[in-house]
């Protein structure tokens, strides 16, 4: 990935991680909705939106399932509950989800829509085992990632002021035994989203 701009950095420095995925969030919202209008994304965004309210590796796993090149690596869905998701894929799911993609993608991770739907899995790795001041530039590079997709088709950048209340003091002292404030915390932010009916 090239240099991220300064500009990403400058805006998220004091953005917890929680409300970074939370952006990306909402940009993947306004990708859908832009382009394919006439869908019902609410199975992808239910998905999205669990992610902070859970631990985040069992996160991934539960948006895992929104993400094109998992569920339609294999033919058909006993293959693929099986292989790619350990017998824990409803049929419902399944068919709810790979209706969604028909048409657009066929999951093999070179159309656009497999990039935009794998950001979120790629933050998850990013942030796996490291600190905040260690993930901090990657998934600046992310959010310039996502925020590039939505300039090339002319979709409007969610408002950034929505993000306020991730707001955390970076240079506050942290104690051995306290938690990284600049991780976040644990919290409902589907408000936040425009597919599950809170914000315009």
């Amino acid at each position: 990935m090239a240099a991220v701009k300064s500009s990403v950095k400058e805006e998220f420095c004091n953005i917890t991680m929680t409300g970074r995925i939370c952006y990306i969030f909402m940009c993947i919202e306004r990708y859908l909705t832009a382009l394919y209008p006439e869908r019902d994304w609410t199975p992808i965004a239910k998905r999205m939106w669990q992610w902070t309210t859970h631990w985040w590796n069992e996160s991934s796993d539960i948006y895992a399932v929104a993400v094109p090149e998992f569920i339609l690596e294999f033919e058909g869905y006993e293959k693929t509950n099986e292989i790619a998701f350990d017998g824990c894929l409803s049929k419902r799911d399944y068919d709810e989800i790979t209706a969604l993609f028909k048409g657009i993608t066929h999951g093999d991770g070179t159309d656009e829509m497999c990039r935009v739907l794998m950001i979120p899995i790629d933050f998850g790795c990013i942030c796996e085992g490291t600190s905040v001041k260690g993930a901090g530039p990657l998934v600046a590079e992310l959010i310039e990632e996502t925020e590039d997709i939505l300039k090339k088709h002319d979709i409007p950048f969610p408002d950034k002021g929505l993000l306020k209340r991730f707001e955390y003091d970076r240079d506050k002292p942290v104690g051995l035994d306290e938690k990284e404030p600049g991780w976040g915390d644990n919290e409902n932010t589907e408000d936040l989203s425009i597919i599950l009916g809170h914000t315009e």
